[in-house]
């Protein structure tokens, strides 16, 4: 405690005091408070600096929050209507399981797609497939955000603008014809027998025409060192029990 004479009239605002040393401000308490708190003294002391740094806190965040607001505020309004004719095994806030495949360098990969009224929500491994066993990776579970990518293209563009697919079809056609030999296909691994026959069936009709498979990041020189070992190209599957 002080021996100095203690003066409690005071216009700090405050309504309340760890003790009387701190109600009056003394000299000791001054000395004792920097030295147990000497990074945070000056605010200590300085009760107007803390109220205007929480005051600045709350006003970021409510601008903040109000920030978050602009994106739905600008959104156009939207009718919701209920079903007509309710869809066949569609449920309100039941989760509907679709089996689906995503190639993945080169392989499929058997999933299944969780969707809720039509819109797929979640992607997961299908345990009854043999490449993924219910599991799944990084690149799986992030294929679900390639639905709602806004960059996504909604239609035909031809040099930026609107097109169609019998526009399209006619125009690969005509580059075709007049490339001759020269026609050549750039995509990554792919083991699709639909792709395959179309590209086949491409093939055919042009003679000369290739197709490159290229993947940055590939298991080639797995292959190449099963080659090799083994004398043929093999996918190298560990079993470690």
């Amino acid at each position: 405690m002080s021996k100095e004479t203690l003066d409690i009239q005071t216009n700090s605002g405050r309504g309340y005091w760890r003790s009387l040393d701190d109600l009056a401000q003394s000299s000791e308490f001054q000395a004792r408070l920097e030295r147990e708190f000497p990074s945070e003294a000056a605010e200590l002391r300085d009760p107007v600096t803390r109220r205007s740094f929480l005051k600045l806190m709350g006003a970021s965040m409510a601008l903040s929050t109000l920030a978050g607001c602009q994106f739905a505020i600008k959104q156009p309004q939207e009718v919701i209507v209920p079903y007509v004719r309710q869809p066949e095994q569609v449920i309100p806030g039941r989760s509907l399981y679709y089996a689906t495949s995503m190639t993945v360098q080169g392989f499929g990969i058997g999933l299944l797609a969780e969707s809720h009224e039509g819109r797929p929500t979640k992607v997961e491994g299908n345990p009854d497939h043999g490449a993924s066993l219910g599991g799944s990776d990084a690149w799986i579970q992030a294929s679900i955000l390639t639905m709602y990518d806004p960059d996504r293209s909604q239609q035909v563009l031809n040099a930026g603008k609107p097109s169609t697919w019998a526009d399209a079809a006619a125009a690969l056609a005509a580059a075709a014809k007049s490339a001759g030999n020269g026609i050549r296909i750039l995509s990554e691994p792919n083991a699709s027998p639909s792709l395959g026959a179309a590209i086949a069936a491409l093939t055919s009709t042009y003679a000369g025409t290739k197709w490159v498979q290229y993947d940055p990041i590939s298991g080639d020189n797995a292959v190449d060192g099963a080659t090799q070992a083994l004398g043929a190209a093999t996918n190298v599957v560990y079993a470690f029990n």
